[in-house]
């Protein structure tokens, strides 16, 4: 905007000296509105009439340093002259869509309140145009009749007394202030509007065709704590607000569509996995600023610099307000039983009842005493303690459990097949692996014990634990849901066993378990949780890595892109056994498909 007022002048054309980027706007945008009403009044005839006699703009060819054309041509300076009504027309219908647009008409009524005796101009030549104008006659979407209506006080001046809610209606801005306020203009309309820009950024995140190479952590936190500081906002109203957004992200998805786009469990994720994450680096970098217990302040008196904990204790303050918006805290149907089970955690703990994970691993909701029900801030408080940013006294707040349980229903089993009687060394059979992939980990101890089965065990046990590291986990695992998919990463390109000696690419051995990472990956949902944790590069780069040892450590190249396709083909077709030549062609066709991204016409 200062750029714009070095070139238009604006600040002298106008007389105003502040040079705030809102009345450089405001002046921009009554300038645009005034230079189209006196360039139709001269291509009217009508300037002459005004007060002025002349504009105060550039509206004339020579004036803006464009060209003039002598046209001598009878059916030429015909069709010019049909051009220059048009054009006419055409410039008088947008000064009126100026008057009537909802955010224009805004900023030239800030005009009109702050610059009264431009306005006054600027309206006695508007109703010079509108009652003599010819070009207004041919016009179909304004009247001479509906312009001079705009420049009329019951229209222009926003009486008081105005109750309509008409967009043409522009009594709305009579609560943002004068010019010099432009706080106003933020806290004259909705809290929430403040956070446009958030509710943007995260449904851009749902777009199932774009796969961000940024993490969406980082992207969000530059975001907040530039709209925190613009807004001006406290840290509670900050967390509100993001909190509130990304509830609002989730509830848009109540009833998927079919289609390729991310569904339920991507917004999921970024609700209670990439939010509370965000949270977590906020927190983080408050906190670990470097603080002073006394710092000088400018009035020559030392003085108490903010308590290091503020961050941390708005976000407590945010998530038990939050509970007062239990329209966005229904939870879908897929994750009820989450939030009764979190709920059903918090209520033990009250009531002084110590039970361990495998608890809720085999009971059942409704053999509860009392009513467990729970909503969205049971599983937002819940990642929150997981990641430290909350202790259990969240428990505590009132109205968070519906009451309190002397002792534990008596119809649970001792043990039953899940991540607790896994950890204790139950092997992995078909339940157990189906167990497994239904339910989430809930530990990081437990994801490594899967990748070490993953990388060191046999055939079969690899593609359970990949089966399995794919499952729940990855979807719902939102506690740890980051190290599942670096897992993931990392088992794309596995490492070379010490004890390996063949002479083929010890790929081909893992082909198995590839086979079921791929599948299991598969879905749009899985593709972007990957993009939401910033892990796509990674990705690339481990396939990459597979490709150069496929090309047994020679640079990669088009040309030699080219070639290794002839030499696998042919190491496919060498093979003696059936499982043998379904290996190496799984190999074949997966760096087909993904070399064809990198050397699209060597590979074609």
């Amino acid at each position: 905007m200062k750029s714009i007022d070095a070139t238009l002048h604006l600040s002298e054309v106008f007389g105003l000296q502040a040079m705030e980027p809102g009345i450089l706007v405001v002046e921009f945008i009554f300038s645009i509105v005034w230079q189209l009403l006196d360039a139709s009044l001269d291509d009217e005839g009508l300037l002459e009439l005004t007060a002025e006699r002349m504009s105060r703009w550039a509206i004339k060819p020579q004036e803006m340093e464009i060209d003039g054309h002598d046209i001598y041509d009878e059916k030429k300076i015909e069709y010019h002259e049909r051009l220059q009504n048009f054009n006419t027309t055409i410039a008088i219908e947008i000064i009126g869509q100026f008057l009537q647009n909802k955010m224009t008409s805004r900023i030239l009524y800030l005009a009109r309140r702050n610059m009264p005796t431009h306005w006054a101009g600027f309206i006695q030549s508007l109703r010079l145009l509108g009652a003599n104008s010819a070009a207004l006659k041919n016009s179909k979407a304004l009247t001479s009749e509906a312009l001079l209506e705009l420049t009329s006080d019951s229209r222009v001046v926003l009486s008081r007394e105005c109750k309509t809610s008409s967009l043409q209606k522009f009594h709305a801005v009579m609560a943002f202030g004068s010019l010099a306020s432009s706080a106003g203009l933020c806290h004259g309309g909705s809290r929430s509007d403040l956070w446009l820009p958030l509710d943007l950024v995260l449904e851009d995140a749902m777009d199932g065709y774009l796969v961000n190479t940024t993490s969406a952590i980082e992207i969000i936190t530059g975001l907040i704590k530039t709209l925190q500081a613009i807004n001006g906002t406290s840290w509670h109203d900050t967390f509100l607000g993001l909190w509130i957004a990304s509830l609002r992200l989730v509830q848009r998805e109540r009833d998927p569509i079919e289609g390729p786009v991310p569904r339920l469990d991507t917004r999921l994720c970024m609700l209670l996995s990439i939010i509370t994450l965000v949270v977590a680096d906020l927190i983080e970098e408050e906190e670990g600023a470097p603080t002073d217990e006394m710092v000088y302040g400018s009035t020559n008196h030392w003085k108490e610099k903010k308590c290091p904990r503020k961050c941390r204790d708005d976000l407590v303050s945010s998530l038990r307000v939050l509970g007062d918006y239990q329209g966005l805290l229904a939870p879908p149907q897929s994750v009820v039983s989450a939030a009764n089970q979190a709920a059903a955690r918090a209520m033990l703990f009250v009531s002084g009842i110590n039970v361990g994970s495998a608890y809720f691993e085999c009971i059942n909701m409704k053999d509860m005493p009392i009513n467990c029900s729970g909503n969205m801030r049971h599983l937002i408080v819940e990642a929150c303690i997981a990641r430290n940013l909350l202790d259990t006294s969240a428990y505590f707040w009132p109205g968070y459990v519906n009451g309190r349980i002397n002792q534990l229903p008596y119809s649970v089993p001792a043990q039953s097949p899940g991540w607790s009687s896994f950890m204790k060394g139950a092997p992995l059979t078909s339940v157990m692996i189906n167990a497994l992939v239904s339910s989430p980990a809930s530990s990081l101890a437990e994801l490594e014990k899967i990748f070490d089965i993953a990388v060191n065990g046999s055939d079969d046990e690899k593609i359970s634990a990949a089966t399995i590291l794919c499952g729940a986990s990855l979807l719902r695992g939102w506690n740890i849901q980051e190290y599942t998919a670096q897992f993931i990463t990392r088992l794309m390109s596995p490492p070379v066993p010490s004890d390996y000696a063949g002479s083929d690419s010890h790929l081909i051995d893992y082909a198995a378990m590839l086979n079921a990472l791929i599948v299991g990956i598969a879905s749009v949902d899985c593709v972007q949780i990957f993009s939401l944790h910033g892990l796509v590069p990674y990705c690339s780069l481990f396939w990459l890595q597979r490709y150069f040892r496929l090309l047994q450590g020679k640079p990669a190249s088009p040309m030699r892109a080219k070639c290794c396709w002839g030499q696998l083909a042919q190491l496919c077709l060498g093979q003696t056994t059936k499982k043998r030549k379904v290996k190496v062609m799984y190999i074949f066709i997966e760096n087909f498909l993904y070399s064809f991204y990198i050397f699209p016409a060597q590979t074609e």
